[in-house]
This record gives C-alpha cells, sequence and structure tokens, in this order.
C-alpha cells in the first residue's frame, strides 16, 4: 500500500480551535452515549427478564442481536459518512438510538423491546467511525493518541452513567419500572444530543475538500472512491489491515463484554452480592477501565500503537488467568470485604484489558485514507462488535453452563488481541491530509 499526498489540494490543518472544539465536544459526547446504550442490556438484565418473563439467555440474545445490527449499521452509516458527510450521518446515528432506548423503555413485550435493540444496534453503528474520522482529519499529529484516547474513554464514562441512572432508578421506582424510566431519561437526553449536532457539528474540512476535487475532476483515478466503499476496504493494499483490525476490535469485544454480559449477574446471582455492593464493584471496574484508555493512548504516542495495544492484552490476560483459576478452584467467594478479595483484584486487572479501545481508533483512522476512514473504521469496530459483543457472550455462556465459566471465558479476548497486535500494520503519528 502506497500514499501518494497532494500538498496543495488538501485541507491542510486549517482546522480553528472554535471548530476542533466542537468536533471534539461532539466525539466525547457520541462516544458516552454510545456506551451508556450499549450497557441498557447489560447492566440490568435481571431486572428485564423479570419485567419481561423470559429467560436470562433470551435477554442475552437480544445483546447478540443487537451486536449483528450494529455490523449492519456500522457499514451503512461508514458508507453514508463517506459519501454525504460525517456531520449528517452522526446526527442521525445519534437520533436513531436515541429513539430506541426511548421506546425500549416504553415496549411492554419481549418482541418489541427486541425490536427497539435492533434499532438501538444500527443507530450505534454510526458514532464510532464517524468521531475518529472527524478527530484525526482535525488534531495535530502530536499527541493524537493521548486525545484518542481520552475519547474512547468516554465509552466507559457512559456506561457509569448508564449504572447510576439505572440504580437510581431501580431504588426509586423499583424493579420492575425502574429499569424502564431510566431507559426513557437517557433516550431523551440522546435526542437532545443529536438536535445540538444537527446544529453545531461542523463538517470535515478534509472530507469537503477531497469531495471538492472528485467532484471537478481532479482526483487521479487510482486515488477516487467507488460508489460501494466498503470494496475499497479490500483492494488497494489495505486488505489486510482491515481483517486484522476486525480481528483486533473482536478481540476487544470478546474481553469487555465478558463482563459487562456477566459481572452483574456474577455478582448478584451467583455471589449473592447486595445490590449496592455489586454496583459499586461494577462501577470501580468502568473506572479503571475508562482510566486504561487514555494511558495506553499516551503509550501509544510514546512506542507505536500495536505495542501499546499488546501491552494492555497482555495486561488483561495476567487478570483473566487468575479469574479463572480461582473459578476452577471454587475460590470466588466475594462480599461486603470485596477489597480483601482476590476475585475482586482479578476482576480489576480483567477490566484494565480493555485499554486496547484507547488506541484502537486512532490506529485505524491512521491507517485508511481520507476517502474511506469512515468506512474502514467502521467496518472494523463494529464487526468486532457483532462478533465480541453479540455473538461470543451467547456461545460463551452455552459452553460454560454457569455464569462463573462464561466470565473467565473472556480469557480469549486478550489472548487472541495479543497475537494479532503483532502482525497489524502501523502508521502511527502519519500526517493525514484530504487526498492521499
Amino acid at each position: 500500500m502506497s500514499i501518494v499526498r497532494h500538498p496543495a489540494r488538501t485541507g491542510g490543518s486549517t482546522a480553528t480551535r472554535a471548530f476542533t472544539a466542537r468536533v471534539l465536544f461532539f466525539a466525547f459526547l457520541g462516544t458516552l452515549f454510545d456506551g451508556a446504550e450499549l450497557n441498557l442490556v447489560g447492566y440490568p438484565m435481571a431486572y428485564i427478564s423479570q419485567s419481561l418473563d423470559v429467560s436470562t439467555l433470551q435477554i442475552v440474545q437480544v445483546a447478540t442481536l443487537q451486536g449483528f445490527a450494529s455490523i449492519a449499521g456500522g457499514i451503512l452509516c461508514g458508507w453514508l459518512g463517506d459519501i454525504v458527510g460525517r456531520r449528517w450521518t452522526y446526527t442521525g446515528s445519534v437520533l436513531m438510538f436515541g429513539i430506541a432506548a426511548l421506546l425500549g423503555g416504553l415496549a411492554p413485550t419481549y418482541l418489541l423491546f427486541l425490536l427497539t435493540r435492533l434499532l438501538a444496534g444500527v443507530g450505534m453503528g454510526g458514532l464510532f467511525g464517524l468521531s475518529f474520522s472527524m478527530f484525526a482529519e482535525c488534531w495535530k499529529t502530536r499527541k493524537r493518541g493521548m486525545m484518542g484516547g481520552s475519547i474512547q474513554a468516554m465509552y466507559f464514562v457512559g456506561q457509569i452513567l448508564t449504572e447510576g441512572v439505572l440504580y437510581f432508578c431501580l431504588v426509586r421506582f423499583g424493579e420492575h419500572t425502574g429499569w424502564r424510566t431510566g431507559y426513557i431519561l437517557i433516550g431523551v437526553a440522546t435526542l437532545v444530543i443529536g438536535a445540538a449536532a444537527a446544529v453545531l457539528l461542523p463538517e470535515s474540512e478534509q472530507w469537503r475538500t477531497y469531495q471538492r476535487e472528485l467532484t471537478e475532476g481532479r482526483i487521479p483515478e487510482n486515488l477516487r472512491r467507488t460508489k460501494v466503499p466498503l470494496l475499497d476496504l479490500f483492494r488497494g493494499g489495505y486488505a489486510r489491515g482491515t481483517f486484522l483490525f476486525m480481528g483486533l476490535a473482536t478481540a476487544l469485544f470478546l474481553t469487555t463484554n465478558s463482563l459487562i454480559s456477566y459481572l452483574s449477574t456474577f455478582l448478584i446471582k451467583v455471589e449473592k452480592v447486595p445490590l449496592g455492593t455489586a454496583s459499586l464493584i461494577v462501577l470501580l471496574g468502568l473506572i479503571v477501565t475508562a482510566v486504561t484508555y487514555p494511558v495506553a493512548g499516551l503509550l501509544s504516542d510514546v512506542l507505536k500503537r500495536k505495542w501499546a495495544f499488546f501491552a494492555s492484552s497482555a495486561f488483561g490476560l495476567i487478570g483473566f488467568v487468575w479469574f479463572l483459576t480461582l473459578v476452577l478452584t471454587h475460590s470466588t467467594a466475594i462480599g461486603a470485604d470485596f477489597w480483601a478479595s482476590p476475585t475482586f483484584w482479578a476482576l480489576m486487572m480483567c477490566a484494565g484489558a480493555s485499554g486496547g479501545f484507547g488506541v484502537l481508533g486512532v490506529w485505524m483512522a491512521e491507517f485508511f485514507p481520507t476517502r474511506i476512514r469512515s468506512s474502514g473504521s467502521n467496518l472494523g469496530y463494529y464487526a468486532g462488535r457483532g462478533l465480541g459483543a453479540g455473538l461470543f457472550p451467547l456461545i460463551a455462556l452455552s459452553l460454560a453452563g454457569t455464569v462463573p465459566l462464561a466470565l473467565a471465558l473472556g480469557i480469549v479476548g486478550p489472548f487472541l488481541g495479543a497475537f494479532l497486535a503483532v502482525a497489524a500494520p502501523d502508521s502511527t503519528g502519519r500526517h493525514i491530509e484530504a487526498i492521499e
């Protein structure tokens, strides 16, 4: 793969501070609500299954199908982001999953609830690639990794927000009404952000420049985007990177979603931990994860993206080996004095394995050219979400037979991530232009 630069024709680094600040604002918020939406199924899973009178496995199936819907959404929104622009595709995505959360809180049956989660999955498919495309196209090369990691950290801030809102609503309104109220509140807040994006979010100058040059016929044939950008990801030297990034994203979602899907149930149903204590443990895990994102991003500015990702995976692998050992030896007891429990510390190390997310967004944005950056980033990320966040939790529970073992099978994630990181292409810190 070679990159051809045309300095005279690019948008360059002309973004003003106000422009960049607005892009960052919506990148942060988009990632926050993306995380908030995904945790709407995992955290209150036990209460949703009771309210809708279905099994826990059926709610896990909802998460699985939502993950597959996000693949479709990622492909669609990535394509639209490259063809019609980052701004309006981002706005539509936020509005879509805001509506889905609102309707999900009102759904009277399992089938209607499932349909709202499918809609949410399609909407969530737009944000990752769009946010990091806009960010990479306006942010200076120096410390791109640290800022990218900070943006991605908002994903778990969103999960913390979800936990806080749902915990308050469950305590205030009860098990059956509480989670529904939380869905409605988060949905309304998301719709407000979507409406604000329609007015305040600026379009990427790099994308505008490319579109103008393409329309006026001044772009060489080999640098023109086809009508189906998805196909461009598998030719011109990009196929290997596309597949590897899909694998890396899958590895990360295997890691995070073993915790998202099963940690609350493991604590509440298996270890009989009170709701308040279980919520605190989950919260601490989310804080650990959120902190590892900018740390991994900063490390990737010092080292290469791949080695920061590898280090994060290796750290988490130790935690999962520890937790798996505790499960197999029936030593996972944890209670109110969780600080003294080895299980707690093993789980915190498992949470730290997700730090690679702080690297992945910038890593992919630097690899793909402007003409297909949104498509490439979205396909890699949401294919990983579909397999790791959707299919794997269902398979893990079926294979393991118990919630603790299903959680422990998340060990596959950091192992796979460390292996693939070594093989993945790396363009750390490269200069990004409109035509390349």
